[in-house]
């Protein structure tokens, strides 16, 4: 086992894991918002069920795990939950809603759909020249465990953008969702 990791090329903190604690923040934090996102647009951005979007990023080539439904629930609600106080605004919206009622004598709630806005098309951009430069994906963490990005970190990632520019590893490898 090398003392060094394999994403940034720098000293790992811990030598029995396999990436630093650097690398391993940035492929798990923010990763599995990434990949969703990723997927619709990827799929012409159209209006789709929860379900579907599970489907489709469980069949996404960059991911490591299975992803569940209620992960992808947790994320699509955490973008729409403000959708009616937008709708009232007329501004501010991050993921679209669309109801289809039920046809006449099926039982059930009405199905919702979701569909990326433009706002968050131009947000993915930054998500993704973000992952390219060797940054974690969130700029702030507002829940769950602070990340503060030190001048150390920032070599990091200067490390990460140059091995992806040699072409040393594919973009998507060091993923951990």
């Amino acid at each position: 086992m090398t003392s060094t990791c394999p994403s940034c090329g720098f000293d790992k903190e811990i030598e029995t894991k396999p990436l630093c604690v650097y690398c391993y923040y940035r492929g798990t934090t923010g990763a599995a918002k990434l990949l969703l996102f990723q997927t619709m647009r990827d799929n012409d951005n159209k209006y789709l069920t929860i379900e579907e979007l599970t489907e489709l990023v469980n069949r996404n080539p960059n991911k490591k795990e299975q992803i569940t439904r209620s992960a992808v629930y947790k994320i699509i609600h955490r973008y729409s939950k403000y959708y009616d106080q937008a709708k009232r605004r007329r501004s501010s919206y991050l993921i679209l809603k669309k109801e289809i009622r039920r046809k006449k004598g099926q039982a059930g709630r009405p199905q919702i759909k979701y569909k990326l806005s433009m706002r968050l098309l131009k947000r993915l951009k930054d998500y993704e020249k973000r992952w390219k430069m060797g940054y974690p994906i969130n700029k702030r963490v507002k829940e769950g465990k602070k990340f503060r990005i030190t001048q150390e970190y920032t070599k990091r990632a200067r490390g990460i953008s140059i091995k992806l520019q040699k072409g040393e590893y594919d973009l998507y490898t060091y993923i951990l969702v």
